[in-house]
């Protein structure tokens, strides 16, 4: 004989759990992991939920350097068959189960507007005072020459437009021969100056100016210094990558960068079975009892309740004498 499993469902039963909201729940759900759980007031099990797949995330993009959410990616086109230079656009498909980790992954879409927009030009935002490391190139000896320091730069007007000027302190290594240069950007150099986007999914920004003066140190000295200050941390997190980039990341980092993917992706998609636990609630085989119910005392068995005749009692037996 087969016995059959009964399932309880809300409307058969007293005993039923508060999902209030469960749009709106798996809403929460899908914007913060576990968050959902926690409005319908499972607070552990939110908590548990939220700490496992953003722990998962924030791994991922941990192992990538802060760049595996991205949501596409540039490769410069053949200038053989494309006069114009132009670049060409890839998506990123794995960025569709990123999204799914809700506001962690949000900041990608914003990020590639802001690479697509008028204010990502090549320049500065403004006064810059940061640490520097970088060569000197062009002297005498034709050596390449690593300096450390702190670079200042600024823009003012020129001929054609703003122009960037500044000033180096810093030594040379590993001699550690201090010295002081004053820098421009001068684009009628053989070496043309450069400054790096304003936004852009590298952490370092690239710099290129010419040396216009010493102010101390050795004499003949590079005529063009090059090197790297840093990025402001929101014009480079989750930022488009570019084909340098790329492969740069896949050249230093290897199966790591493809493992810090692939724990982005599958956080996302364990996040779909948060999202469906705020909305339709546990799979349970029957509905968990209330707290209350539990306390309740049990009905007592009812007794025997008294006749109101009164019990007749048998009469003695008599016995008969015979005379």
């Amino acid at each position: 004989m087969v016995h059959k499993k009964s399932v309880i469902s809300p409307s058969d039963s007293d005993y039923t759990l508060g999902l209030k909201r469960p749009g709106l729940a798996a809403f929460l759900s899908w914007l913060i992991p576990g968050a959902g759980q926690m409005y319908q007031g499972r607070t552990f099990k939110g908590v548990l939920f939220c700490i496992c797949i953003l722990g998962m995330f924030f791994c991922g993009v941990q192992m990538g350097e802060g760049r595996p959410v991205y949501c596409y990616y540039e490769i410069e086109a053949d200038r053989a068959n494309n006069q114009n230079g132009a670049v060409r656009r890839f998506r990123n498909y794995g960025y569709i189960s990123q999204f799914l980790v809700g506001l962690p992954a949000l900041p990608a879409l914003v990020q590639s507007k802001r690479f697509d927009s008028a204010e990502n030009t090549y320049g500065l935002d403004g006064p810059v005072d940061e640490l520097f490391e970088g060569v000197l190139l062009g002297g005498e000896e034709k050596q390449v020459q690593k300096i450390v320091g702190t670079i200042n730069l600024h823009q003012r007007a020129g001929l054609q437009g703003p122009e960037i000027e500044g000033r180096f302190l810093g030594t040379l290594q590993p001699s550690g021969v201090s010295v002081d240069l004053e820098l421009s950007e001068n684009n009628f150099a053989d070496n043309v100056s450069y400054i790096g986007r304003k936004i852009s999914a590298d952490p370092q920004k690239h710099v290129a100016l010419e040396v216009v003066k010493i102010v101390k140190g050795p004499e003949n000295l590079g005529r063009f210094l090059q090197g790297t200050i840093p990025r402001p941390f929101h014009n480079w997190y989750q930022v488009p990558l570019q084909d340098s980039q790329l492969q740069d990341m896949n050249a230093r980092l290897g199966k790591r960068w493809e493992l810090a993917m692939v724990f982005t992706w599958i956080a996302g998609l364990l996040n779909i079975l948060v999202i469906w636990d705020a909305y339709e609630g546990p799979a349970y085989d029957f509905l968990p009892q209330l707290e209350e119910d539990k306390n309740q005392k049990k009905p007592e068995p009812a007794r025997a309740r008294p006749s109101n005749k009164a019990e007749s009692k048998p009469e003695p037996a008599t016995s008969k004498v015979k005379t």
